[in-house]
């Protein structure tokens, strides 16, 4: 069955994707690779508008429609360049080019666009690409990119509508295929449903109808009070920040994370202002100050300080599953430690996760509240034939009718075949057995996995009062007497008379208990049965909607919360929000029914990305974390570091935060600072220069001298590892990816055990931290042309990893001649005595290739040997380097 991309909410229908991909179909290939498609106007197609491209997004808008709009040229040319980015590939990358092994037309109506079966042949395990992808179908796989624009050539761009299998998928092609002979490769160009999803929430007409307050109030739109605030059972739940307050010390909080839970929790409760500043808290979270730990304590809070009387609903988003998945886990076992200070804990019903379970790494915990393994739970627990509803009929049936009891009994025995005799006793004690087990297991995966709210408290009560006068019955069924098993037939499967008698079961103060817990059981049963309203299905998609309408607290991507539009929440709160784009964060904003966001971020780390320099260039991937910090809005500053050594701390904290940062109390212990190698080169922190190493050609750029060099210290390192027995964690990050592959080709990962060793990009370590981090720096040239490396947001991160080590190796002369933030690193490194020359194995302290900086590392050595000279005569060397630290990080 073909999905449509439309979605219904509340009787206003979700904008379809036909617009956008209409207008991607409307691009011929020399569009796509014309970097100057959009220089001008955005042709009008579906749509009616004209935003010249070197406009920048602007601050301050005069409504809602043109802030929708300002972001619409902008995400067509991003789309444009990342089709272009994955055309010019193509040539290289043969593994993502499948064999078209038939093509053929799929009959649909006469109105509806034709739709195409497309199977592929399954050589080197080609699998069918994703639903929604945009693929370009050819006669050939290009040498260039330019051939497949090249008149004359069969080519024709198609979006994937569904997938089959493995080898079969539908596709909506952009123009009718006459001849389904004439393509013979199809390949994948662009992942479409994020940027579809962001093209919806760009649709004035739409939101004006849905009218989403957030996203109403940074569009610049007044707006009436409203907030959490006005409602009183809020107010109930909650209590003010008192509560709160009182239960934060038992967290282990330090001033700056209390501070901004108390924040938060204030904004939320007392501000209902329709300006960004009362709809929108931010909370400032440099590397290594607990950012997961605060967003932690303050969804546990918001949550465990609810009643169900006054329930409320909170989204957590992130950028990647694997980044929602660890505040899921970690509020999880924040939850399990401090079950006390989070009065009793959070049920896992409260609780749900969804997302690419491959990528979320979904284990422990987080397996109870993942929504997939959550339906496949709940399946049986809800079915009719099997579920909690039946077990109440069956246990009702068990007490109630005799008759039926004794054909349950006179199968039994037919069933067993072999003549062997029955005792009927064993039969009424085995069934009640069998019946309270299933009964048992629903009750528990009821209470485990659906809401206290949703029960209901006189419910929730009913099921535990039930569960013990079960075994109390139980306790009496199991009494083994030759009078005892005569009165459990006669009870349990022999009708009454007319008359009402027993038929002949003798009274005794074992009878009048069963009779007296029998009608306990019974009404409670009889009250479960009208009381407890949860489905009777084993319907996935049922069960799903289930789920999603009762827990409390959803965590998703950003991406992935477009799927909650029909779901009502209250607030929502956004992990690593300076990583957006903006209208990216339009998707969670435009949820029905929030009146509150908090952001959390830090802007001097790494942004969104965006492919096109045009569309970078008019702040695409600017973020509004950015947007809101740009026009003054208050951040709540995490300000203690718990991850690096100071040594490693004292470069970013003063060329990144301003010397905002302190270094925490587990840091500055003697406890903290380890040595692995031998050598003062290999401290907490040291530039290793290697200035006989040539960066190679190309697009990504490698150094094979500081390959060479990193082998050579996992080797020792190795070595030494193994010498005291002690695992240790070595990150590897280099900023291009060529080199990243010329040292995971030369390395075996495995053979290095003890060593657990990472290697990967910038990128692939946000948000990572190793014990230590060897950072290749790779450019080495005679210009000082080091490229992207020069981001100073990208320099950031590479740089805070390290929790006891960070060896940063690179060619000193390259980068003093960049002009950027290396330069001050390695003037820094200089200064602080932290320099090492490779060459010399780091007896050198200042041995710097000289090329064009004579001047700055003549005046680097003076300074250091005056300081040396002046020490060593005052005799005060230790007292002048704490003072020289403690300005450094003041």
């Amino acid at each position: 069955m073909v999905k449509k991309g439309g979605r219904a909410r509340e009787g206003n229908k979700k904008p379809d994707d036909d617009d956008l991909v209409n207008t991607i179909f409307s691009w011929t290939l020399e569009d796509v690779m014309n970097q100057n498609l959009f220089a001008d106007k955005v042709p009008s197609i579906s749509f009616v508008f004209s935003i010249r491209l070197v406009n920048a997004i602007p601050d301050r808008f005069s409504g809602l429609k043109s802030y929708l709009d300002s972001f619409r040229a902008l995400l067509l040319e991003e789309i444009r360049a990342e089709m272009s980015s994955n055309l010019e590939t193509l040539p290289n990358n043969s593994s993502s080019t499948k064999h078209i092994q038939s093509l053929v037309r799929v009959p649909t109506g006469l109105r509806q666009c034709p739709l195409y079966r497309v199977t592929i042949s399954d050589q080197r395990g080609a699998c069918a690409p994703c639903i929604g992808d945009i693929v370009v179908l050819t006669d050939t796989v290009p040498r260039r990119p330019s051939d497949l624009a090249s008149n004359g050539r069969s080519c024709c761009l198609a979006h994937v509508k569904d997938v089959v299998n493995r080898r079969t998928f539908l596709i909506r092609a952009a123009k009718k295929i006459g001849d389904a002979d004439s393509y013979a490769f199809a390949a994948s160009l662009l992942a479409f449903i994020p940027y579809a999803r962001i093209w919806r929430c760009l649709d004035y007409d739409y939101a004006l109808k849905i009218n989403p307050p957030l996203v109403m109030a940074v569009a610049g739109v007044a707006l009436q009070t409203t907030s959490l605030a006005g409602s009183s059972s809020f107010h109930r739940a909650n209590g003010g920040t008192d509560e709160i307050t009182s239960r934060l010390p038992a967290f282990g909080l330090n001033d700056s994370q209390a501070g901004a839970i108390q924040s938060c929790v204030s904004a939320v409760q007392g501000n209902g202002a329709s300006t960004t500043s009362g709809r929108f808290s931010l909370i400032w979270g440099p590397p290594g100050t607990g950012k997961t730990k605060t967003i932690s304590v303050l969804l546990l809070m918001l949550m465990t300080t609810a009643t169900s009387q006054s329930r409320y609903r909170v989204l957590t988003c992130a950028p990647t599953n694997t980044a929602i998945s660890q505040v899921a886990s970690r509020l999880l076992a924040l939850s399990k430690q401090h079950s006390a200070a989070a009065a009793g804990g959070l049920c896992h019903g409260d609780l749900l996760l969804f997302g690419n379970k491959d990528r979320m790494g979904i284990d422990g915990d987080l397996k109870e509240v993942f929504l997939d393994n959550r339906v496949k739970i709940l399946q049986k627990c809800f079915s009719p034939e099997s579920g909690w509803r039946h077990g109440l009929s069956s246990l009702q049936v068990f007490l109630s009718f005799p008759l039926a009891l004794r054909c349950q009994y006179i199968q039994a025995c037919i069933a067993l075949k072999d003549g062997t005799a029955l005792p009927e006793s064993s039969f009424v004690r085995s069934r009640f057995h069998d019946i309270c087990q299933k009964l048992s297991r629903c009750f528990q995966t009821i209470l485990s996995h659906v809401p206290k709210s949703v029960i209901l408290e006189k419910n929730y009560n009913n099921i535990i009062l039930l569960t013990t006068m079960l075994e109390n019955f139980r306790k009496l069924l199991s009494k083994n007497s030759a009078a005892g098993d005569e009165v459990l037939v006669g009870i349990f499967m022999k009708e009454k008379k007319p008359d009402g008698s027993d038929g002949g079961v003798v009274h005794s103060d074992l009878v009048r208990n069963l009779r007296q817990s029998m009608t306990q059981i019974l009404g409670v049963i009889s009250t479960l049965l009208r009381g407890l309203q949860l489905p009777a299905t084993t319907s996935p998609f049922k069960i799903k909607k289930f789920c999603l309408r009762s827990a409390s607290l959803i965590f998703c991507t950003v991406s992935g919360s477009a799927k909650l539009y029909e779901q009502k929440m209250d607030l929502l709160l956004i992990d690593e929000a300076a990583q957006l784009k903006e209208c990216e964060s339009l998707i969670p904003l435009q949820v029905s029914g929030l009146k509150h966001a908090v952001l959390i971020g830090d802007e001097c780390q790494l942004p969104a990305t965006v492919k096109s320099k045009a569309a970078d260039g008019a702040l695409l991937g600017r973020s509004l974390f950015e947007r809101l910090t740009l026009l003054g809005h208050q951040k709540h500053l995490l300000n203690m570091q718990y991850r690096m050594h100071p040594s490693i701390s004292i470069f970013p904290n003063f060329s990144f935060y301003d010397k905002k940062i302190l270094d925490g109390p587990n840091v500055t212990h003697a406890r903290h600072e380890r040595s692995f190698l031998q050598g003062a080169m290999f401290g907490p922190y040291s530039f290793i220069n290697i200035e006989n190493g040539r960066e190679d050609p190309g697009r990504s750029k490698r150094n094979m001298a500081e390959v060479a060099a990193i082998k050579k210290i996992l080797h020792n390192l190795r070595k030494a590892c193994v010498g005291t027995g002690e695992g240790v964690s070595v990150g590897i990050i280099c900023p291009y990816a060529a080199q990243v592959e010329a040292i995971q080709s030369g390395i075996d990962a495995n053979a290095l055990r003890p060593l657990d060793v990472r290697v990967n990009s910038v990128d692939g370590f946000q948000g990572s931290e190793e014990d230590i981090i060897i950072l290749s720096t790779v450019r080495s040239n005679s210009t000082g042309s080091i490229g992207f490396l020069s981001n100073r947001r990208r320099a950031n991160v590479a740089l805070t990893r390290a929790r006891h080590c960070l060896w940063i190796l690179g060619d000193a002369a390259t980068l003093l001649g960049s002009g950027s933030v290396w330069g001050e690193l390695v003037r820094d490194a200089v200064d602080r005595r932290c320099f090492y020359d490779w060459d010399d194995g780091g007896a050198g302290l200042l041995g710097v290739a000289r090329r064009g900086h004579e001047d700055e590392l003549d005046d680097a050595v003076e300074f250091a040997t005056a300081f040396d000279t002046f020490a060593d005569e005052a005799g005060c060397r230790d007292d002048i380097c704490d003072a020289l630290g403690s300005l450094k990080l003041a």
